[in-house]
């Protein structure tokens, strides 16, 4: 049994298909994502993972789900240990401070907090209890050095997920000198302690856990997983090992969906430190507002390559902008507007009664934020074409629609964390980003709109239209209206 309305379909990475969501246990939901490995601050990529996983668990909750979501941190790992060396830093506050930051970082975006959030270094025990489950049933081997490996080639079902066979993953296959592996393709589970690194005890020697491991144990508490996700460069290795790992220590089915998220490009190139393109949140809110950057990334669909420019996020700063626009003008009208009882045209209410349902129809077919965002704007072009008609802009029929638009927006910041801001506020801290991106004084323009206001109000025209020339100068329009004057930057 479903909750009422409920009809979601996700794509399975597994099945290579779109299915509808069934979960496991008659409703609920489990949902594990991996996390960051916590060595640096995070970039557009775990912006892209984490907005998006949010919108999924908003839309499983709205549905009325009973959702259980957890994302882990890796916090030991071999970037952790070469920054703390780098840094002179304890490898445990180089975790803590990146976590931290993250958790801010998050906050901007206006990403909920996980229910829960294990650690890899909380789960030493469980990670060592699943190595024996495996070499107890040979899936795994530890050699004389303390080192554990998974045997790759004793699991059949090894490449289901990526849809590798073992015969073409040798070719690509790296042997480090001085490994003790059986085959080139297993992978480790444990490694062996080597000096200045962090390490527990184990049956096997002093070591710490390998990457894959980690969520396999971590995991261990809710299986079977309803939802298992993150970004498709985790598809291989490390959701494959995954599987590997979980299945061949006992469990039936590690996951019964696998959903990920594409791949992010700066100026169409694959991001990457070497090439320098390497974009940090923090980086990018110096020049843009926090839900701008949400807006951007929910423009695309999640399973699609999305190109970060600030060409793109310009045109995302200006669709944000209509849409708050429009909320911000309905609710001046609806506060001071007198209403005629005059009915809007039947096209009009058939085509605004058609598109909360297409919004809804949009998140339920595999979280199609991009179409869901194409539907409100439909709205948008409504609104403003009531707004802009001298008639019907008084007419009941517009009352009642312009308030049906203001409470959708409740909605909207319920299900894709956006729209939730004041109207009036937002596009004035949205006007002061833009502002600032192009060098001018804030406080200047502030200054000339004020003077201006007030010119207006005192029927100086003259000094008003001077203001207006003095900001056409500094590349700035201004709109008079009934609720005030607009500005923007040309």
């Amino acid at each position: 049994m479903k909750p009422q309305g409920a009809a979601m379909l996700l794509y399975n990475t597994l099945g290579r298909k779109k299915e509808e969501f069934v979960p496991i246990r008659p409703g609920k939901a489990v949902m594990y994502v991996c996390g960051i490995t916590a060595y640096d601050f995070c970039h557009i990529g775990h912006a892209r993972s984490a907005v998006f996983f949010d919108v999924l668990a908003r839309r499983l909750r709205h549905l009325g789900y009973d959702l259980t979501f957890v994302r882990n941190f890796t916090d030991v790992d071999d970037k952790i240990i070469a920054r703390a060396n780098r840094e002179n830093r304890d490898w445990r506050e180089v975790a803590d401070t990146y976590i931290a930051a993250f958790h801010e970082d998050m906050g901007h975006l206006k990403v909920l907090p996980a229910d829960f959030e294990p650690r890899a270094t909380e789960h030493i025990l469980q990670i060592q209890e699943v190595c024996a489950k495996l070499i107890g049933n040979d899936r795994a081997y530890a050699t004389p050095s303390g080192d554990v490996y998974f045997r790759v080639r004793a699991w059949p079902a090894y490449g289901r997920l990526s849809g590798r066979g073992v015969d073409e993953l040798v070719a690509g296959v790296r042997v480090v000198p001085g490994e003790e592996k059986e085959d080139p393709l297993d992978f480790a589970l444990w490694k062996a302690a080597k000096p200045g690194e962090p390490l527990w005890e184990s049956p096997w020697g002093e070591g710490r856990p390998g990457w894959h491991i980690e969520c396999s144990a971590m995991s261990e508490p809710w299986l079977p997983l309803d939802i298992h996700g993150g970004g498709q460069d985790l598809i291989f290795p490390h959701h494959e090992n995954e599987i590997a790992q979980s299945e061949a220590a006992g469990c039936a089915q590690l996951a019964k969906y696998w959903v990920h998220n594409g791949f992010v490009q700066i100026n169409a190139e694959k991001m990457s430190k070497s090439l320098g393109n390497f974009t940090t949140i923090r980086k990018i809110l110096e020049h843009y507002q926090p839900e701008t950057l949400r807006f951007f990334l929910l423009g695309k669909h999640y399973r699609s390559p999305v190109d970060f420019t600030p060409q793109g996020m310009d045109e995302a700063e200006k669709g944000l902008q209509r849409i708050y626009a429009a909320l911000w003008e309905a609710r001046g009208v609806l506060a001071g507007d007198r209403w005629k009882c005059l009915d809007l045209p039947g096209d009009v209410r058939q085509a605004w009664d058609s598109l909360p349902k297409a919004f809804e129809e949009a998140l339920d077919d595999d979280v199609n934020t991009a179409l869901a965002l194409a539907q409100i704007f439909s709205q948008v072009r409504l609104v403003n074409r009531l707004l802009e008609d001298k008639n019907l802009r008084t007419a009941e029929g517009t009352r009642t629609l312009l308030a049906e638009f203001v409470g959708s927006a409740l909605d909207w910041e319920k299900q894709l964390g956006l729209f939730g801001a004041d109207p009036g506020v937002f596009l004035s801290e949205l006007r002061d980003m833009r502002v600032k991106r192009k060098n001018l004084d804030v406080g200047m323009v502030a200054d000339l709109l004020r003077q201006r206001e007030i010119a207006r109000a005192g029927k100086d025209f003259a000094r008003s239209d001077e203001l207006r020339g003095k900001l056409a100068g500094l590349g700035i329009t201004v709109r008079d209206t009934r609720e005030g004057q607009i500005w923007d930057l040309e």
